[in-house]
């Protein structure tokens, strides 16, 4: 009796080895498998994860404070079209340019002895930004003279909230020539600059 339950001791002990040994290796594997493709998960999730974050970043940027290009002022009040009929009256060309920013530029026909520039610029007709006139000495001797009855219509001529006529053209006759002289006039800045061969007018917002 002992032989046979020496056998079956013995294939039960062999049996309870092999059982084992097989749970251990699918324990072993099956554990080791799930914890590495729990990890894989982990990094593949944050790789995602990251991945998307780049993606949502590049289609809506954030936002980390107001934006540098900002649109210019315009002067209350003025329109484009008003100042180009008044810079039309001394005989200059005008034209729409291409350049941003610009609604008119105008020129007078070059002479010997003076040349007569001007230029609006802003966003729409009614969004003037600012107006530019300058008078070019080619010869004419005096040049604070020959410029005043272009700057001075000007003075008269534009149009905006709080405009005043009499002290736009005292400031652009009675500042000395040479050099530069700011002014402010309603709901414009007014500055004059004057060298030895130009002399020219800014009106811009206050």
């Amino acid at each position: 009796m002992r032989p046979v339950g020496l056998t079956g001791a013995i294939g039960a002990t062999l049996l309870s080895v092999v059982l084992l040994a097989l749970g251990c290796g699918a324990d072993n594997g099956s554990g080791t498998s799930t914890r590495d493709d729990q990890a894989k998960g982990t990094k593949t999730s944050k790789a995602e994860q990251a991945s998307r974050k780049a993606s949502s970043a590049k289609k809506y940027p954030q936002q980390t404070g107001p934006e540098t290009s900002r649109e210019p002022q315009s002067i209350p009040g003025m329109n484009a079209d008003a100042v180009l009929t008044t810079v039309l009256k001394p005989g200059l060309e005008c034209w729409q340019p291409i350049d941003r920013g610009v609604l008119y530029a105008c020129s007078s026909e070059e002479d010997e002895k003076l040349l007569y520039e001007a230029k609006v610029t802003g966003h729409s007709i009614d969004q003037v930004s600012g107006v530019e006139a300058r008078v070019f000495d080619q010869g004419s001797g005096d040049l604070e003279l020959a410029s005043q009855p272009f700057l001075g219509l000007l003075a008269t001529q534009l149009e905006y909230r709080g405009a005043n006529r009499k002290r736009a053209y005292e400031f652009v006759n009675h500042n000395p020539s040479g050099g530069k002289a700011t002014a402010t006039i309603g709901a414009a800045k007014w500055t004059l600059m004057t060298s030895d061969k130009s002399r020219g007018l800014t009106v811009a917002p206050a």
